[in-house]
């Protein structure tokens, strides 16, 4: 009976398929992705997280697995989505809020979008506590005005053997 049951939650996850990213008219391009994130990043402050902060890349992040919005839940494993604007447009104290899957309020910071190479804003998995299966969608904005939206999937590790276990993480 637990094969069964195991069995139907791969194939509902393998079934998830999350809506396409939406772009505002300011955005000029929005990609995102899935990667390996196992190393120790900065942080900074961010009182409207559950964490009470974020991560701080030291380098560029690459996507290992761009365009993908179905994500395993297994630490180490980030997602999450880069934002450049039409050339000229800079916003300096813009938004973003990530909704977790059942959460009635979003996890929010502060972020900067701009017209050059644009800026990367994700959620790595640190703790187990934050396997959480199910949709989660990021927003980013500016004031009132909402500059783009995506989705992803979260499903058990299981479902994507081949993402969980190329990160070399371990739950």
């Amino acid at each position: 009976m637990h094969r069964l049951a195991l069995a139907l939650l791969l194939a509902d996850a393998a079934a998830a398929d999350p809506a396409p990213p939406a772009a505002g008219p300011l955005v000029a391009r929005l990609q995102v992705g899935v990667f390996c994130s196992l190393d120790p990043m900065n942080q900074r402050p961010a009182p409207g997280t559950m964490s009470g902060w974020i991560h701080v890349p030291e380098g560029e992040i690459t996507f290992h697995w761009p365009d993908r919005q179905v994500v395993p839940a297994q630490l180490g494993i980030a997602f999450g989505v880069r934002a450049q604007l039409v050339p000229g447009a800079f916003v300096a104290m813009g938004e973003m809020r990530v909704w977790r899957p059942g959460s009635d309020r979003p996890e929010v910071w502060d972020s900067a979008f701009g017209d050059m190479g644009g800026s990367v804003n994700f959620f790595r998995f640190d703790h187990d506590t934050e396997l959480v299966p199910g949709s989660w969608r990021f927003e980013g904005w500016d004031g009132a005005t909402q500059l783009f939206s995506a989705e992803f999937e979260v499903v058990p590790a299981e479902a994507l053997p081949e993402i969980a276990q190329a990160c070399g993480a371990t739950s």
